[in-house]
């Protein structure tokens, strides 16, 4: 497992409630977060220029735009 740099979500601070892959992807534990998932082994400024945001439809599918 390499260094940890962005142990929190990148976009709204709060801790993950998910991780995998040795720290490679977490997930935000925040709901009404819509990043869907950053590298914690990136730096901030690294996971902010790829973030992705995800928004729920209203017939519960989901709707990927970037950052």
């Amino acid at each position: 497992m390499g260094e940890i740099l962005t142990p929190d979500c990148p976009v709204c601070g709060q801790p993950p409630v998910m991780v995998f892959g040795g720290w490679t992807q977490a997930f935000c534990g925040n709901d009404d977060c819509n990043t869907v998932c950053w590298d914690p082994s990136k730096s901030l400024d690294d996971n902010l220029l790829d973030v992705g945001f995800v928004t729920l439809t209203p017939d519960g599918g989901e709707e990927e735009k970037d950052g």
